[in-house]
């Protein structure tokens, strides 16, 4: 369906962003594993009386921001029937760098939990939310070869 070159010209900058969200996630774990083991025990940097809220508050943004790739992917790559290739790869393309840059704010926020509570656990179980949407949202060539990534 699209010229070689040119579904590569878009599939790289794509990839090269999901290779970017994957690294900062694995930044971001180092980052706690030093911080866990310079600071032992790390209690967090912030004295919040009671943690339950913010972590609800967390966790329920992390959900908010799955839900809204589900529900914004299928639409920027929506297309109609007479659309030529390039505007097909042009929005392939936004849509995966939207996805993956989406799908890293989960690690994000549990970074963020853990630098004010201290708590690992939390900070494990976002992170992990965010490498399976980076894993399942990574650009594929066979996907945009067909013109609709999976």
């Amino acid at each position: 369906m699209f010229n070689r070159d040119e579904l590569l010209s878009h599939l790289r900058p794509a990839v090269l962003v999901g290779a970017a969200v994957v690294a900062s996630l694995i930044l971001y774990l180092v980052l706690v594993e030093v911080i866990r083991a310079v600071y032992k025990p790390f209690r967090g940097f912030a004295a919040v009386a009671d943690v339950q809220p913010v972590r609800y508050a967390v966790f329920g943004a992390a959900v908010a921001v799955i839900i809204v790739i589900r529900i914004l992917r299928p639409r920027l790559l929506k297309l109609a029937p007479e659309t030529d290739p390039k505007s097909v790869l042009a929005r392939l393309q936004r849509a995966a760098v939207l996805t993956l840059v989406l799908g890293e704010v989960p690690g994000i926020l549990g970074l963020g939990l853990f630098l004010v509570t201290g708590n690992n656990f939390d900070f494990y179980v976002l992170l992990f939310a965010s490498l399976l949407l980076v894993f399942m949202y990574f650009p594929r060539r066979a996907a945009w070869e067909e013109g609709s990534p999976k």
